[in-house]
């Protein structure tokens, strides 16, 4: 295939394209073949038939194969015409119309590469020949989109604000561009290498939302300002990339934060979770940019907002599809706000859509006129408020078209024989099939990125719901195909990929539990071909933590961000000089890289190290959870214990029931999700989700506790599952309601449920 691209600057950010062609004998068997970057989707006849591509690593690129067949229609949500859920599109016609959108981000981020955009198509008969290629598809730049706009998050691209003179359906289905669509004129631009898709298609189903729980009319508060976002404060900082906020000609954000009113967005920042403070490492000192707003052209909205809040009554993932009549003869500015969660009681709003680190809102300015609009970006959400800031409109219907992996329910799980459990492996399940289209994500919403230490637990998902691990697979091999980052040290792999780390953070312990995740993946599958094109890159990471052992044998002041959980052994006082948890970690990756590697004196390696940070770890009652080196070089304890700690000392082999007995009853009785941290040791910090709580619930599958395994997780998910249908990221709903991690505690429960 040939790579093309509009004519735009190369470093020219938040761009979105559009390329159509029509095809007026297509053959019975056709297959449309895309590759694109950033983001594309595919329009036939008007009627969205695919969301790509499947992300890989830098220099790469996955193809979507896509069949056309004649003989009938696909089927389609209700009003707008988004597609519900066939793999192939079935028209009727001898003409076809294939439109599709690209939109390119151009910014380092951690959901996607930054790459130069392109888009590469070929029309294919069932004989092989060519029916259309690149160069035969109408070139179009959508200057609908609002370009210069603050960033979605730190992690990921832009928010999406559009201006419309009318709908686009005629456009996608053939006839004249509308106003903000101009034609452009292609150039040739790079194609990276072409790999297969190597994962399954998202069904795209369409659900409706159905009435509105509520219509009520709000008051803004236009004193009201959005958090100080790191993705603000960090433009121009450490070489992060977006729009300064004097440059932006719009901010939703501002809009909804109107909404929600400055008390309640105060009372959401000081309850955000720990993750929402994560390090930063800034290339110049200081910040460049305050938060302010210098946008002009922008509602004020100083009037009653009549508003409709939507349910859909649990959390899904994909694409807003709202249908509306705009009335007003001046037009009208319509701002959708989301979240996982409704506002507490006595909210000023009932969604806050600034709840933690990212900004979830929609916004269009429309002319007079009919309206089908999708999203374009995938977003999570359970409930969805829709506010007419200005002019008036008939809102429709709001539904949502599904970004998830169809394959989720492919294995048929008898039920367990309990309702609750029953229900929270039907969330594990939703959790899993969100966070899995392409690769094994943490999270479908603030980040979408793939971290080795939570995809160790979610491929284990993948197995159980799918009966293969096609995704999990993919997931490896981005890693594998992953350059040396010029931003990293030599041999170190990134926190997360496919992304970019410009600001050079990595995660050693997570290069560490990749390791672990290849192992646990290659005893699962057998793959040898995958692990034969990882040995480089796991001798690369060896030779690195080898330069970081200290003369006790122990990794010691290991660089970049130590992460153990999200509690306070993560706190840097905690991890500095020698930390036993990642010893231990180091200790099982070893052991695993021997199998990987053939190298039987890594494990024996391996051991050592368990054994000398299990002997310095243990003070008589409790493992700690570092060392420091005292005026004469001799590591010393610090005294910091967590609970957390004590489950990574079992869970890797430091210690056991039978060699801690003590230790082990005190942990299995007076700890987990009932203890009374008030009255029941104090002085330790309780373990969070990610990971202390499920490596604590496997312990208990482990060493004969399937009962209280299955009632520990009734505690810790039951009201995760009742309230958004979906497992966190926190014991606390102060983050990410829904993260690829989580979903294992299916499997957790499945292997208990099956000892009882």
């Amino acid at each position: 295939m040939k790579a093309l691209w509009i004519d735009t600057s190369p470093d020219e950010m938040n761009v979105a394209a559009c390329f159509r062609l029509a095809l007026d004998h297509p053959h019975d068997a056709a297959v449309i073949r895309i590759a694109a970057a950033d983001s594309y989707r595919l329009w036939i006849d008007g009627r969205l038939v695919a969301h790509g591509p499947a992300r890989t690593a830098h220099g790469y690129a996955r193809v979507d194969e896509i069949p056309i067949a004649h003989g009938r229609e696909a089927a389609l949500g209700p009003q707008n015409g988004h597609l519900g859920g066939e793999a192939a599109f079935h028209c009727g016609n001898r003409r076809v119309v294939v439109v599709v959108e690209v939109h390119s981000a151009n910014v380092p981020a951690f959901d996607v590469i930054r790459q130069r955009p392109f888009f590469a198509s070929e029309v294919v008969a069932s004989d092989g020949r060519l029916l259309a290629e690149t160069s035969d598809f109408e070139a179009w730049r959508d200057r609908t989109l609002v370009q210069r706009v603050r960033r979605y998050s730190f992690q990921r691209g832009f928010l999406e604000s559009r201006r419309l003179a009318t709908d686009t359906a005629s456009f996608f289905k053939g006839g004249a561009a509308p106003e903000g669509w101009q034609r452009a004129v292609s150039t040739d631009a790079t194609l990276p290498i072409l790999l297969p898709r190597g994962v399954p298609y998202p069904a795209l189903a369409f659900h409706d939302a159905g009435e509105p729980v509520s219509r009520f009319d709000a008051l803004p508060d236009l004193g009201a300002l959005p958090p100080p976002r790191r993705e603000v404060r960090l433009v121009g900082v450490g070489g992060f990339m977006g729009f300064r906020p004097d440059e932006w000609d719009d901010d939703p954000a501002l809009d909804a934060a109107r909404l929600v009113g400055a008390a309640d967005i105060a009372a959401a920042e000081s309850r955000a979770a720990p993750n929402d403070a994560a390090p930063e490492v800034l290339g110049e000192a200081g910040c460049a940019v305050s938060n302010a707003a210098h946008c002009d052209d922008r509602p004020l909205a100083d009037h009653a907002v009549p508003s409709a809040l939507y349910d859909f009554g649990r959390t899904m993932t994909g694409f807003f599809s709202l249908h509306l009549e705009v009335t007003s003869p001046s037009g009208a500015t319509i701002l959708l706000v989301y979240d996982e969660i409704t506002a507490p009681d006595g909210s000023r709003f009932p969604v806050n859509p600034l709840r933690g680190s990212w900004t979830r809102v929609l916004k269009w300015r429309l002319a007079p006129g009919g309206y089908g609009l999708l999203s374009f970006q995938p977003v999570s959400a359970r409930v969805a408020a829709v506010s007419i800031l200005e002019g008036s409109a008939e809102i429709k219907s709001l539904g949502m078209v599904d970004f998830e992996n169809p394959e989720a329910f492919r294995a048929n799980l008898p039920p367990t024989g309990d309702a609750d459990l029953d229900a929270i492996v039907s969330a594990a399940r939703a959790t899993f099939a969100q966070n899995a289209v392409d690769i094994l994500m943490d999270c479908p919403s603030r980040e979408r990125a793939a971290y080795p230490c939570d995809n160790f637990f979610a491929a284990r998902a993948e197995a159980l719901f799918t009966n293969h691990s096609v995704v999990e697979r993919a997931t490896h091999e981005n890693y594998i195909l992953a350059p040396q980052s010029p931003h990293l040290p030599e041999g170190m792999v990134p926190m997360c990929y496919p992304s970019d780390h410009i600001d050079g953070l990595f995660i050693p312990t997570f290069a560490l539990w990749w390791i672990l995740a290849l192992a646990e993946y290659f005893g699962r599958t057998g793959d040898e071909a995958l692990v034969t094109r990882a040995r480089p890159k796991l001798e690369g990471l060896l030779a690195w933590f080898q330069g970081h052992v200290g003369m006790d044998g122990l990794l010691e002041d290991l660089p970049g961000w130590v992460f153990v959980e999200w509690s306070r052994c993560n706190d840097k006082d905690h991890v500095r000089g020698a930390n036993f948890p990642s010893n231990f970690v180091y200790a099982a990756a070893l052991e695993a890289a021997a199998v990987l590697l053939g190298r039987p004196e890594l494990a024996a390696r391996g051991a050592v190290v368990r054994n000398k940070a299990a002997s310095l770890a243990w003070n008589g009652m409790w493992f700690e959870d570092n060392a420091v080196r005292d005026a004469s070089g001799v590591l010393r304890l610090t005294g910091h214990v967590t609970e957390t700690g004590q489950y990574y000392a079992f869970w890797f082999g430091a210690a056991s029931p039978a060699s801690h007995g003590a230790l082990w009853e005190r942990l299995c009785s007076e700890f987990g999700p009932s203890r009374d941290i008030a009255g029941t040791y104090p002085e330790i910090p309780a373990s969070n989700a990610i990971i202390g709580a499920y490596l604590r619930l496997e312990l208990l599958l482990r060493h004969g506790r399937a009962k209280q395994c299955l009632d520990e997780c009734k505690m810790l998910f039951l009201p995760m599952a009742r309230t958004t249908g979906t497992l966190w990221e926190n014991l606390s709903p102060d983050s990410s309601l829904n993260h690829g991690f989580a979903a294992s505690a299916a499997w957790l429960i499945r292997k208990a449920a099956a000892l009882c």
